[in-house]
C-alpha cells in the first residue's frame, strides 16, 4: 500500500502544541499545507490559503512560509535525488520525509537561514508533529549534508540531468526537448517565480484601474503593476481573506487567462457563450467588459462547479450571467447560431500552471495527453455550431503541448472550412503580437512571466 493510500486513520493529523518550544510559524504552516497537498491530494494555491489564513502569520512570515512550500513543490524530484544520496532506503513516513525535504531546500536553495538553525528546526519540527524517533535520522541526514556535500552529483546523461536539477519527470523532460530542443527547454524548465505573487484585477463595473490602485496602496497591499493593462501583482498570500475580494472589489485572475477573455473581443449587448467555464473567471471578465448587459452564458458540465460561477457573479454583482450544468461535447439545438462568441478554454494537461500549480507536472501522463486531445477537437466539434455567421471562436488552454494547442486547431479547421483563424495580432499589445504564430499565440513562463498559455482566435465566415 502507498503512503498515500493508508487509512484515514492513520494519516497525519494536527501538529501537537504541548513541546514548551518549537519550530518558527512560518515552518509549522508550509509543513501542514505540504502535508495537505502529499496526503489529501488538496490543491496546491488552496491548501496555502487555508493554512496561512488559520496560522495568522505576519507579512514576513507569510513571504517564508510561501518560499517553503511552493519551493518543495516545485523541487520535489531534486529534493528527492538529494535525500537518495544520504539515505540507505527512502523515507516512508510523509511527514518526516516534508520535513527533510524542507531541510535540503533550505540548505540548498536558501542563503540566508543559517545552516545550525535549518538542522535545529527541522528536528524540532520532527518532534512538534510527534516524530520523537525520527528526530536521529532527521538530524543525521541533515548534517551529512552539511558536513560532505560531494555525495551530490547530477546524472551525465542531458536528459536525465534536466530532469533531476529542474524537477521533471524524466519522459517530459525528454518530450520538453523534443518539441522545443535543448536549450529552450531547459530555459522553460529552469524558471521560477521567485516573487510567487498572485494577479487580481478589479471590477470594472465597481471601480476604475486609479481608483483601485490608491485602495491597494490605502490597504497595505505590496503590489505592481502586471505586464496587461488592469492586471496587478500582489505579493503577500492573503488576497482571497480580504474584506474587498469578499464584497466583490476585485477579482484573483492570471494575466493569460484575463489575455484570452480580453481577444474574445465581446461588444456591449452580445451573446456570448464560455462553455467550459468553471470556475467562472473568464465569464465574469467576460460580463464585466461588457458593462453589465448582454448575456454571458457560463456552462460546465459538474453542478459543483457551476455553482462556484454563480457564487463569483453574485459575489461581482453581474446580473448578466447565466449558468448552466452542461457537458461542452453536447449539442443545445436552441442554441445554434446564437452566439456573437464563443470561448472554449478547454479541459488539458494543465503544464502551463507549473509556476502557480508545482505539483501538476508530477500528474501529467503521454496517455493523458493524447485522450485530451481527442476531447478537445469533440468539445470544439459542438462549440463551433452556436456562433453566428461572422462572430468569433476563441479557443484556449494553459498548456504547452502541441498536441493540445497548434494540432487540435489544426484537426478542427480540417473538418471545419467555414472557420478560419483571424484577427488575434490586432487584438494583442505590440509586444505579444510579434510573438503570435500562424495566427496563434503561446506565453511561455520564462519568456513571458506569466503561466503558459495557448491561444487561437477563429471567425466563422459570413454566407455568400
Amino acid at each position: 500500500m502507498r503512503n498515500d493510500q493508508r487509512p484515514r486513520s492513520q494519516r497525519p493529523g494536527k501538529a501537537a502544541s504541548s513541546h514548551p518550544k518549537g519550530p518558527a510559524p512560518a515552518r509549522i504552516a508550509a509543513l501542514e499545507a505540504l502535508l495537505d497537498v502529499q496526503v489529501s491530494d488538496a490543491y496546491a494555491g488552496l491548501a496555502l490559503t487555508r493554512r496561512i489564513a488559520a496560522a495568522h502569520l505576519s507579512a514576513l512570515d507569510r513571504r517564508l512560509m510561501t518560499e517553503l512550500f511552493y519551493g518543495v513543490l516545485e523541487n520535489r524530484i531534486c529534493l528527492d535525488y538529494i535525500l537518495s544520496k544520504y539515505m540507505q532506503r527512502p523515507c516512508e513516513d510523509d511527514v518526516t520525509l516534508q520535513i527533510l525535504r524542507m531541510g535540503v531546500y533550505q540548505l540548498k536553495f536558501m542563503n540566508r537561514i543559517p545552516d545550525n538553525a535549518v538542522c535545529n528546526d527541522a528536528v524540532e519540527l520532527a518532534r512538534r508533529f510527534k516524530r520523537e524517533k525520527m528526530t536521529g535520522l532527521v538530524n543525521g541526514v541533515l548534517r551529512g549534508i552539511l558536513r560532505d556535500r560531494s555525495r551530490i552529483a547530477w546524472p551525465e546523461e542531458p536528459v536525465e540531468r534536466l530532469s533531476v536539477e529542474h524537477s521533471f519527470p524524466q519522459w517530459l523532460a525528454g518530450k520538453l526537448v523534443k518539441d522545443f530542443g535543448m536549450e529552450f527547454a531547459a530555459a522553460l524548465m529552469s524558471y521560477r517565480d521567485k516573487q510567487h505573487h498572485v494577479t487580481i484585477r478589479p471590477n470594472l463595473t465597481r471601480i476604475s484601474c486609479t481608483e483601485f490602485e490608491q485602495y491597494m496602496t490605502e490597504q497595505g497591499f505590496e503590489w505592481e503593476k502586471g505586464a496587461l493593462p488592469g492586471a496587478y501583482r500582489v505579493r503577500g498570500g492573503f488576497v482571497s481573506q480580504h474584506a474587498g475580494f469578499r464584497s466583490g472589489l476585485y477579482s484573483i485572475m492570471g494575466e493569460a487567462s484575463m489575455l484570452a477573455a480580453q481577444v474574445v473581443g465581446a461588444r456591449i449587448g452580445q451573446q456570448v457563450l464560455d462553455c467550459c467555464a468553471a470556475p467562472g473567471g473568464k465569464a465574469c471578465y467576460l460580463a464585466e467588459l461588457m458593462q453589465g448587459t448582454g448575456r454571458v452564458y457560463a456552462w460546465d458540465i459538474h453542478e459543483h462547479r457551476v455553482q462556484l460561477i454563480a457564487s463569483a457573479a453574485r459575489r461581482l454583482g453581474l446580473d448578466n450571467v447565466r449558468t448552466r450544468v452542461q457537458d461542452a461535447r453536447e449539442l443545445v439545438e436552441n442554441q445554434v447560431e446564437r452566439m456573437d462568441c464563443v470561448l472554449v478554454d478547454a479541459p488539458c494537461s494543465g503544464l502551463g500552471d507549473f509556476l502557480s500549480k508545482p505539483d501538476i507536472k508530477y500528474n501529467i501522463t503521454p496517455e493523458g495527453i493524447a485522450a485530451l486531445h481527442d476531447t478537445q477537437v469533440a468539445i470544439l466539434d459542438t462549440a463551433c455550431r452556436y456562433v453566428k455567421p461572422g462572430g468569433t471562436l476563441v479557443y484556449s488552454t494553459c498548456t504547452l503541448f502541441r498536441e493540445e494547442n497548434e494540432q487540435t486547431v489544426a484537426a478542427f479547421l480540417k473538418e471545419h472550412p467555414d472557420f478560419m483563424l483571424s484577427g488575434l495580432e490586432r487584438m494583442l499589445p505590440e509586444n505579444l503580437a510579434e510573438q503570435t504564430k500562424d495566427g496563434m499565440l503561446t506565453l511561455y513562463p520564462h519568456l513571458n512571466g506569466t503561466d503558459g498559455f495557448f491561444i487561437a482566435r477563429m471567425t466563422r465566415k459570413r454566407r455568400s
